[in-house]
């Protein structure tokens, strides 16, 4: 038996998840220097890291917003919001948490990373590049991209 491909179209058309996409979570964040509390779409967010001494979350808008919060605050509520988060560590030593489902790339470090690095991954919305190196070899980033919850 065949399906049409006008009948098939249509059968996909009509099911809830294409004609009713579910909302938008939000998570409050609290930023820098006191401010009033900001709310990020949890889906939209790439990574929860740390740059000049704030904790920093990048948005597949390229938007970047600074949280007095720490890093791991940050990435709970997140996983709270059901955002899929990998933590790895940064060149610094640092934890950061990489959107599982936000990865593109992942491969060995090129030389133009600062010594340490073993793997870069490539993620969609970065504000300041494409990617981010990583202590991790490319087997543990996978292992932490298939663990994330």
């Amino acid at each position: 038996m065949t399906i049409s491909r006008r009948v098939l179209l249509g059968l996909l058309l009509s099911t809830p998840a294409a004609a009713d996409p579910s909302p938008a979570v939000f998570i409050e964040i609290t930023p820098v220097e006191g401010r009033a509390t900001v709310r990020i779409a949890a889906g939209q967010v790439v990574r929860v890291g740390r740059a000049e001494g704030a904790t920093v979350i990048d948005t597949t808008a390229w938007v970047q917003q600074r949280s007095s919060e720490s890093v791991d605050a940050v990435a709970r509520k997140l996983a709270l919001a059901g955002q899929r988060m990998a933590a790895l560590t940064d060149l610094s030593g640092g934890r950061t948490y990489l959107a599982a489902d936000r990865v593109v790339v992942v491969r060995e470090s090129t030389e133009r990373h600062a010594a340490g690095a073993r793997a870069s991954v490539v993620m969609v919305g970065l504000r300041f590049g494409t990617d981010i190196a990583v202590r991790e070899s490319v087997a543990e980033v996978m292992t932490a991209l298939a663990a994330a919850r």
